[in-house]
């Protein structure tokens, strides 16, 4: 038996008789895995002792700041996450570029207010990848009803204006409690296996955004609007969106400034606007485009195996983000959580015999571009990586974990995990997730997997939005993950097998991820 004297080896059904972990469309098969209770132990207690995440999470956020793909955030994020693993004496330490991704994007400055009927400040952020104003624009506001197909009814009034092409959707006060805790009977609740779906075409899918975001440009610019305004889909102030995608190639016309605005000042713009007020806005856009460096980055390291050190247990998450806040949820809690995971694992002098590799990917909020395109880069290893583990669902504390459909690595996690009841970790889910870069693994058949998390806000305030930033960051909850993560990684790169992989002619989960317009 390999391990200390502390080294336990219990097989399924000491796990289900002491130490359950409640899950839907398990298999009869019983798998036995090695739990090591001592290095447990010695995770938690430098975990407890030592803790770095909340320091990580500050300075990704707080001095690197906002990390869009192309970006010069993103170049610092790359060098600085780099800079950090290789002080921990961390192997092979690289800022690896993956491939062509575009020209990059940045905010310079924005101000904006509202002139008619009263004076007051308009609370916006430009959308990514959009134009600038020419200095300061003065012009009115004009509520295009029936959005951009109904822009030929508008032919010779909206040059120079600010188009409107949203109605707005009724606002209702939030009634209902939202959860930020998943509670013990939703996890653990037996649900029917989620149906398999046939794989993204990621190149295909993310050709017709393109296309779709440029021809809609292209009418714009071509009714000689000043700019679009776009309401922000959440209350309160919040302002979250996205970017205009076709314009990450080159050879694309700049795109038209396209504003989003806080929604309580969209729908007062469009009341009035529709009912005959006229509304003159005062705004100027100075945005950035990048074009020195077109290629995208991700960021590697590894702790080096023993025996089987030319295998592979990756663990990971992107390192990009949306402009709008610092992307502390999105995705600097992933990237913080594996960073700490590893220097636990370090720190202790742990020899796992498997290589395990950390790797913080760019472009997954356009398409999931670094973890796609460093496994097309890299199709030698897809046989050496036993399995993938992926966080990227905000803050909260991980409760369990995917099965991503993979029947026989449902038993294996349910062991795995079982010495994390007392930190809330209690379910392995049958079924796949996706929108996230262990599909990327999925698609090629690499066991891929990502952890369930409380949702604490994420859904609710601070996915891809202004209110993204290190307050709504948990160190709690940032702490226990890297727990977890550490302990399941170390204990993956242990076993005498590599992870079971799904039987071929099985089909990975799909995943719609980030390849839709906000």
């Amino acid at each position: 038996m390999r391990g200390n004297s502390r080294s336990v080896r219990l097989v399924a059904a000491l796990v289900a008789a002491a130490f359950p972990l409640v899950s839907a469309g398990a298999t009869a098969q019983v798998v036995q895995e090695r739990v090591d209770l001592g290095v447990i132990a010695r995770i938690r207690e430098e975990a407890a002792q030592h803790p770095q995440a909340a320091e990580l999470e500050r300075h990704l956020t707080d001095v690197i700041g906002p990390r869009l793909t192309g970006s010069t955030g993103m170049r610092r994020a790359n060098d600085w996450t780099a800079e950090t693993l290789r002080s921990w004496g961390l192997s092979n330490v690289q800022v690896e570029p993956w491939g062509v991704f575009g020209r990059g994007w940045e905010r310079v400055s924005y101000s904006g207010r509202m002139l008619t009927p009263f004076v007051q400040p308009l609370h916006a952020q430009p959308a990514a990848w959009t134009g600038s104003t020419k200095g300061t624009v003065t012009a009115p506001a004009i509520a295009v009803v029936g959005g951009l197909d109904s822009l030929s009814k508008y032919a010779g009034k909206l040059k120079g204006a600010w188009v409107l092409l949203e109605e707005p959707r009724p606002v209702t006060p939030e009634f209902d409690p939202v959860i930020r805790r998943q509670p013990l009977d939703s996890l653990l609740a037996v649900r029917p296996r989620r149906r398999e779906r046939p794989p993204v075409v990621w190149d295909s899918l993310l050709a017709q955004v393109h296309k779709r975001e440029r021809a809609r440009d292209s009418v714009l610019r071509a009714a000689g609007v000043a700019g679009v305004i776009t309401r922000s889909p959440l209350q309160y102030d919040i302002i979250r969106g996205g970017g205009d995608w076709g314009a990450i190639d080159p050879s694309v016309p700049i795109p038209v400034p396209e504003l989003i605005v806080e929604q309580d000042e969209y729908d007062q713009i469009w009341r009035n606007a529709t009912h005959g007020v006229g509304v003159q806005l005062e705004i100027s856009v100075q945005n950035r485009f990048l074009t020195d460096d077109l290629k995208g980055y991700n960021t590697l390291a590894d702790l080096p195996g023993t025996d089987k050190a030319n295998e592979f247990v990756m663990i990971g998450g992107h390192l990009d983000s949306w402009h709008f806040g610092t992307g502390a949820t999105d995705n600097a809690a992933g990237t913080v959580v594996m960073m700490e995971a590893m220097r636990i694992l370090k720190t202790l002098g742990l020899q796992p015999r498997r290589t395990i590799r950390i790797a913080l990917w760019s472009g997954e909020e356009e398409g999931l571009y670094g973890s796609r395109h460093w496994l097309a880069n890299h199709p030698e290893l897809h046989d050496r990586i036993s399995a993938y583990l992926n966080l990227d669902n905000g803050t909260g504390k991980i409760r369990g974990i995917w099965d991503q459909s993979n029947q026989a690595a449902h038993g294996i996690f349910e062991q795995l995990l079982w010495p994390f009841r007392d930190l809330g970790v209690v379910a392995v889910r049958a079924g796949n997730t996706g929108s996230t870069d262990h599909v990327a693994f999925d698609d090629v058949g690499i066991p891929g997997f990502n952890f369930i998390q409380d949702p604490i806000e994420y859904g609710l305030r601070t996915h891809h939005s202004s209110v993204d930033t290190y307050d709504h960051a948990l160190t709690e909850d940032l702490e226990q993950a890297a727990i977890v993560v550490a302990a399941t990684a170390y204990a993956l790169a242990m076993r005498d097998d590599p992870m079971p992989r799904k039987p071929a002619g099985d089909a990975p989960a799909a995943a719609s991820g980030s390849a839709t317009r906000p």
